[in-house]
């Protein structure tokens, strides 16, 4: 149950990541510490639920928020007011990436 769990979250944030890349600037959620910061948290968060939810295909798991880290930034290019940036995919990646991987190492030691 809580795995489902995971995995509807983790979507869910994933989803929430896309309204808020391909809306106007000004409505762009904030954390207070800079964009690059937000872009790293965000991805962060839905990679340690989907590294969670998704326990047994983690390596799936690490590929689907790094492919959506470029993808999702890549949409960006149909808003006239927001621009796409390697460096930002860049970003949302590591943080997809780390969550995940925290996950699973927590996973990993847990059973240990």
């Amino acid at each position: 149950m809580i795995r489902i769990a995971c995995r509807i979250i983790g979507w869910l944030i994933l989803i929430a990541i896309v309204l808020a890349t391909v809306s106007p600037i000004g409505l762009r959620p904030r954390l207070g510490y800079g964009p690059d910061f937000d872009r790293f948290v965000g991805f962060l968060v839905s990679g340690l639920f989907l590294g969670f939810g998704y326990r047994r295909r983690w390596l799936w798991a690490v590929g689907l928020v790094a492919v959506s880290a470029f993808g999702i930034e890549a949409l960006q290019y149909l808003t006239p007011d927001r621009h796409a940036r390697f460096w930002d995919a860049t970003v949302k990646a590591a943080g997809g990436v780390l969550g995940v991987l925290a996950a699973h190492m927590v996973l990993v030691l847990s059973t240990s």
